[in-house]
């Protein structure tokens, strides 16, 4: 297999997922809009008819499935298309994660063009399984050094765009928010130090990489570029090796900043400031396309009993655990975050309150049944293990909703099964008058 082969069909992949989304939306708003379902089965096409070629069989599979699905709903085979489009945008998650799942090959021969091979740096998403690929942004006035370097990252299968104008730099961060960046350091007019401070001043770009690029052996650049907020620096003439090497370290790190930024601790689940963020977004989305979204508030019964009993250690293994159940429970696509102490909130993206419901009643009948394993106690006579129960509390969107009312009255929904006796599913239909 040629591994320019395999790095352009990344490349492009990359670029069409994107307008598959786009098109993904657009079914969203109107299920049997034709051209829109087209371009997805065109998109799933592509991939099953490559991804084997490319040493990458279990997306040509996933892909030849999700082209079937398209095809159904183009035929008009299926009598309503929301189930179908639920299983398309599994299959949309599922090509955005094999970036980060498939390296780019074996190390090519000597008589190919390529000469570095590296995995693929994939930046955390929106969803637990979405990832995007990490955009890398050159500045350099010289178009032939931008464009070297350019075409480095492109080979090693990175997202890359040039700017040729230091002038100009800024406004290409802003719109691109890149996560990492190229900077010469000798520019006219505005030099890579200056440019440096400027982007620091950006909220979003506190933390995004910097790599200076300076003369070789110009050790009071390279200090001073550290300085300003560089992070690191590659020295003219570069090895693409070095460069790819230094450009993967920083993203790697990167996206593990991210993934702690967003993460909570203990149980892995979303933390509740990256919860509340994406309920006002899904909130958002649902409004403008008409789609259902259903709120989930889950509660540990009794869950200080556990801690006074067993301990705190005991307790923290207990959420630990929990949190692994509610997320085989639901899909990929919707989010489960711990929201506070021993409570987690659900969301059901594109879920209405019939299949919630049912999605919350099975969760809870699993916990129900579940035996949850204690660390070693110091007290022998404490049991190796404990059974729990949890209460929901479900709502689902209505037109009048904002954030603030669909949590609460998802926190009232909860309160009622707390006070109904626990280890039930209650759920509030829509907003009470007054409320």
């Amino acid at each position: 297999m040629s591994f320019e082969l395999k790095v352009g069909f990344l490349r492009e992949l990359g670029a069409s997922h994107k307008r598959a989304q786009v098109a993904y939306d657009r079914l969203l708003r109107q299920p049997w809009d034709r051209q829109a379902i087209e371009e997805l089965h065109s998109f799933f096409h592509r991939i099953a008819g490559t991804a084997e070629s490319v040493e990458m069989p279990l997306l040509g599979r996933l892909a030849s499935t999700c082209e079937g699905l398209a095809q159904l709903i183009i035929d008009r085979a299926v009598s309503s298309p929301e189930k179908v489009l639920s299983l398309l945008a599994d299959g949309i998650a599922g090509v955005a994660i094999s970036f980060e799942e498939h390296e780019v090959g074996d190390t090519p021969s000597a008589n190919e063009s390529t000469r570095f091979v590296e995995a693929i740096v994939t930046q955390p998403g929106w969803s637990p399984d979405d990832r995007v690929l990490s955009k890398v942004l050159v500045i350099d006035d010289d178009p032939f050094s931008a464009n070297l370097i350019d075409n480095c990252l492109r080979s090693a299968g990175y997202l890359s765009s040039t700017c040729t104008n230091p002038e100009h730099a800024l406004e290409m961060v802003n719109a691109e928010l890149p996560d990492l960046i190229i900077l010469d350091v000798v520019m006219p007019g505005l030099d890579g130090f200056e440019l440096c401070r400027r982007v620091r001043t950006h909220p979003a770009m506190q933390f995004t990489p910097i790599i200076f690029v300076t003369r070789r052996g110009d050790v009071e650049q390279r200090v001073r570029g550290l300085e300003v907020g560089g992070n690191d620096y590659i020295a003219k003439p570069f090895e693409p090796e070095e460069l790819i090497a230094r450009v993967r370290s920083h993203l790697t790190r990167l996206a593990a900043l991210r993934e702690i930024a967003i993460r909570d601790g203990l149980t892995r689940c979303y933390n509740h400031k990256y919860f509340k963020t994406r309920l006002a977004q899904e909130l958002s989305r649902a409004k403008r396309y008409g789609s259902p979204l259903t709120l989930g508030m889950i509660d540990v019964d009794r869950f200080k009993t556990v801690n006074d009993r067993y301990g705190h250690i005991a307790g923290d293994f207990l959420l630990a655990h929990l949190s692994g159940i509610v997320v085989a429970s639901v899909r990929s696509t919707d989010v489960v975050a711990r929201y506070g102490g021993d409570e987690f909130g659900l969301l059901l993206v594109q879920s209405g309150l019939d299949e919630a419901t049912i999605v919350t009643n099975r969760l809870r009948e699993r916990v129900a049944h579940q035996r949850f394993p204690l660390p070693e106690l110091p007290n022998e006579s404490l049991p190796a293990d404990i059974a729990v129960t949890v209460s929901i509390g479900v709502a689902q969107l209505v037109p009048d909703d904002d954030l603030e009312s669909l949590l609460h009255r998802a926190d009232t929904a909860l309160y009622e099964a707390k006070a109904a006796g626990r280890n039930q599913v209650q759920v509030i239909v829509s907003a009470q008058p007054g409320t």
